[in-house]
């Protein structure tokens, strides 16, 4: 994937300090949330200097617009693509990052919450594929994501314009032109 603009610096991907990476053991709340499968909106410009200097993930010019928490896991709008923090384990030391780029994303959806309702969700659709099953025969399906959003606290609309702006709206290189790439150092 390419996220970056040809005016991006290289990034060198990894934590600066290991001790300090992310260990969220399995407490109350995160086990309360898994019955709920709800996310509530939490602090971007906290997790903006978090990813940019304690693990540096995001590029120099990305800057996170929207986060939301879910139990020990978080999702990330950025101004160039949506990600997931899969905290995985009983400890929470394996953690997953998927990065989506807007560019990939052909298609989304929200669903408002109902009378009784006390979330709403948020759908979007890829031209990335997952892979269910590599035997025979093999499964291959596009990337969906599915996002249940506390509506108390959050305009989803809003969330819905992060789409507009980056997914109708957004740059996309012009047909035969080819995007350059970034170098990522691991």
């Amino acid at each position: 994937f390419v996220v970056g603009l040809p005016t991006d610096k290289k990034m060198v991907f990894g934590p600066n300090n290991y001790a300090n990476h992310e260990r969220d053991g399995v407490g109350f709340n995160s086990i309360a949330a898994g019955f709920f499968d709800n996310s509530k909106e939490i602090d971007a410009a906290a997790l903006d200097a978090k990813f940019h200097y304690d693990m540096p993930f995001l590029l120099e010019e990305e800057k996170i617009l929207r986060a939301f928490a879910q139990a020990r896991d978080m999702f990330l709008y950025t101004n160039r693509r949506f990600v997931i923090v899969d905290t995985k384990g009983m400890t929470g030391q394996r953690v997953k990052y998927k990065t989506i780029p807007y560019k990939h994303v052909h298609g989304f959806e929200f669903e408002t919450a109902g009378h009784m309702d006390r979330d709403a969700e948020i759908y979007a659709y890829t031209t990335i594929s997952h892979i269910r099953s590599n035997g025979i025969p093999r499964s291959v399906e596009l990337l969906s994501t599915k996002q249940s959003i506390l509506v108390k606290h959050t305009d989803i609309y809003e969330i819905g314009k992060i789409y507009v702006d980056h997914v109708l709206f957004g740059e996309k290189p012009k047909d035969g032109e080819v995007e350059p790439e970034i170098e990522v150092t691991f």
